[in-house]
């Protein structure tokens, strides 16, 4: 009896010991032959410029035999859409009113780090001869992306100054197309950004306002929910090569800021001058929640949204807190 359980005992070990390696492959099967992330390089996102010119997400998903994918979407309300239809994976660079909107929405997606803070590179511009002042906007038409943070700063701005959206005719532009409109006097001022906002300056434009003391903008990194808990290996994947990127950008500053320069079309002069607006620290604060939650508040107040969520809790992740 002792000899047949001996031997019942064995079976199930050789049994087990086979099925292992089995296992095994199944589970990297599991594994997405492609991981989709977007790349967007506006208004002057130099870590992810730096992170696709030196290779790093392809060096970072190599290991698992994952190939990348970058499709350039700017909009981050578009971003959100697809994540919410499973198309992309991680949204690189997101703004925080569309990562809330998104989630409030119903959209699968948390937000694991931040990206960066930096309101000085949001601004509302005028051509040459426009409005130089915020008061002098009542009444004129501005263009500019709805449902942005740079929505927010012209909310931000005119209520510093007693008026809000309604005392203006705010039609819904994306960055170049708002650029092109306020260049070809076709609208009073433009709420633009980055590399946006300086060729305007070049031409012989203005600026009225930009966002220090108005606001705080914290643009994240947001991830599909299951995404992240389906394979939390490759999302950790992914932000080793955005430190990678950040370690490169502290060693290397020149060369950083040529490659973003190249990448924008701009001189290394205005790089440099852009580049000290931005904080580009990954770790989530208690500060940036509070952003976020302004965030929502000025949502809520303008009738872009219905009901809050929780920032901390519903929206990001705790590894956001742990980089």
């Amino acid at each position: 009896m002792i000899v047949t359980t001996r031997r019942t005992i064995m079976t199930a070990a050789l049994a087990l010991a086979a099925a292992l390696p089995l296992a095994g492959a199944a589970t990297a099967a599991e594994k997405p032959k492609t991981v989709r992330i977007t790349y967007v390089s506006s208004p002057f996102n130099v870590p992810s410029i730096v992170m696709r010119a030196k290779g790093y997400l392809d060096e970072a998903f190599a290991p698992f035999g994952i190939k990348v994918e970058s499709p350039e979407i700017t909009s981050g309300a578009q971003q959100v859409q697809a994540i919410a239809a499973g198309e992309v994976d991680i949204a690189s660079v997101l703004g925080g009113s569309s990562a809330i909107l998104g989630k409030a929405n119903g959209a699968d997606v948390k937000v694991i780090a931040a990206y960066s803070r930096n309101p000085e590179a949001y601004a509302i511009l005028a051509a040459k001869g426009g409005p130089t002042s915020v008061a002098e906007l009542k009444d004129k038409t501005v263009a500019g992306p709805k449902g942005t943070v740079l929505n927010q700063l012209l909310a931000a701005a005119l209520a510093a100054n007693g008026m809000t959206l309604n005392d203006v005719n705010y039609i819904n532009m994306d960055l170049g197309a708002a650029r092109a409109a306020l260049l070809a006097g076709k609208v009073d001022a433009a709420t633009l950004a980055g590399n946006n906002a300086l060729a305007v300056e070049q031409a012989g434009g203005h600026v009225i306002v930009n966002g220090k003391g108005l606001f705080n903008p914290t643009t994240v990194i947001g991830v599909r929910g299951a995404f992240l808990e389906e394979h939390p290996d490759l999302v950790e994947a992914y932000l080793a090569a955005h430190r990678k990127a950040l370690e490169f950008m502290a060693k290397e500053p020149e060369e950083a800021l040529k490659l973003a320069a190249e990448e924008q079309k701009i001189s290394l002069e205005d790089a440099r001058r852009m580049n000290a607006w931005y904080d580009f620290t990954l770790k989530m604060t208690d500060e940036d929640v509070a952003n976020l939650a302004a965030d929502q508040d000025f949502m809520v107040e303008a009738g872009m949204l219905k009901k809050k969520i929780d920032i901390k809790a519903d929206l990001i992740a705790p590894i956001a807190f742990q980089q």
